[in-house]
């Protein structure tokens, strides 16, 4: 056979492919990774706990606050017992007759221990006659025509004296107030025996 002449010899087969192992996993889906929350920074708990902080003080505050204001009531209700027995015994005082000194002179000494106590609690009168009127001290219960102690617009007569404290009013004084009648107003009437009168309380 020249090199010109073609060669008849046939082809060799192309090599066996063993075929593909399937892989026991192959076909199921794989579960994709579940994403976890990122941790929350330093300053975020910082700030979480100063809120807290605020609102635990806020609340703190607030109670002591209710504390002192119950405080502050059941105290004036007490003050305000003792001045009810305070009066009492000076209208009792004025009750007795002459002839009764040993009973006088037990109450009196009840009535300075009163006194006493009512000063070392800062318990003040609020009224005086001459005293200008005033709607967050005075109860005004009548008129009289003024006078020279007792000006246009001012407290003349004290019918139950008013006390307060440092913390404010206890009981308002109920008084006569000076005031000249208008036209056509006849002349104010005085009553016949101002004093303060014993609380019915």
């Amino acid at each position: 056979m020249t090199p010109d002449e073609p060669s008849h010899e046939a082809p060799s087969p192309p090599p066996e492919r063993s075929p593909p192992t399937e892989s026991p996993e192959e076909g199921k889906e794989t579960p994709e990774p579940v994403a976890e929350a990122p941790p929350e920074p330093q300053d975020d708990w910082q700030r979480r706990y100063h809120y807290l902080l605020a609102d635990f003080e806020n609340f703190r505050r607030r109670t002591q606050r209710e504390v002192d204001h119950a405080v502050e009531r059941a105290r004036g209700q007490i003050l305000l017992k003792t001045i009810d027995l305070h009066e009492g015994i000076e209208h009792t005082l004025e009750k007795l007759p002459p002839d009764a000194k040993a009973l006088r002179a037990g109450l009196t000494l009840v009535l300075s221990n009163f006194d006493a106590f009512l000063r070392g609690e800062g318990v003040e009168p609020v009224a005086r006659p001459g005293d200008p009127f005033r709607h967050d001290l005075h109860e005004a219960v009548g008129q009289v025509a003024p006078t020279p102690e007792a000006p246009e617009g001012t407290v003349a007569v004290v019918v139950q004296q008013g006390y307060r404290t440092a913390q404010g009013l206890l009981r308002p004084a109920k008084v006569m107030v000076a005031r000249a009648p208008e036209e056509g107003e006849g002349a104010p009437e005085t009553p016949a025996v101002p004093r303060d009168e014993p609380s019915s309380g």
